[in-house]
């Protein structure tokens, strides 16, 4: 497995961490203090899809996607830019983990829609990143060229008799 591979689907199981424990506070909600369920319902699953399943898929894609290794790219893409693409969707999830809790607990301000938005536009450049990398990666073979055949027989025309 390539390093950012390994590294996104570490990332990814630290998510998948962070969401079920969100989710063991949702579900002890009547003995801690405040509303837990309240707060961290988006959040949640907010963690679980992009931190956890989308992360994890992530790495997998590019790890298992078909590569075209070139002397410029001996591991098939611009590794740098996926190391981009994983920080700004980690830091666009970490904002939003942070904002959503505190903003759906009362703690409003401007502060809570400049965090949104740089949640968001982090988010939106990763998944921008990842389309861009994988999409050439996903791309169908040409179809082999064969003899032509007759449609009654099933035999092979210009062939000998």
């Amino acid at each position: 497995m390539d390093r950012f591979s390994s590294i996104a689907i570490r990332a990814a199981l630290v998510w998948m961490l962070a969401g079920i424990l969100a989710g063991a506070a949702m579900l002890t909600d009547r003995d801690l203090p405040g509303s837990w369920r309240l707060w961290m319902g988006p959040t949640h699953t907010h963690m679980l899809l992009v931190g956890w399943f989308f992360q994890f898929t992530l790495g997998v894609a590019y790890w298992l996607l078909p590569r075209k290794r070139t002397p410029e790219r001996p591991i098939g893409y611009d590794e740098r830019l996926a190391f981009i693409c994983l920080g700004c969707l980690n830091i666009g999830l970490a904002i939003c983990a942070v904002i959503e809790p505190l903003q759906r607990a009362g703690h409003e301000g401007g502060w809570t829609r400049i965090g949104y938005a740089a949640s968001a536009v982090l988010q939106v450049a990763a998944f921008a990143i990842v389309a861009r990398q994988l999409w050439p990666r996903v791309a169908a073979k040409s179809m082999r060229r064969t003899a032509p055949t007759s449609s009654a027989t099933g035999e092979k025309q210009g062939g000998a008799s």
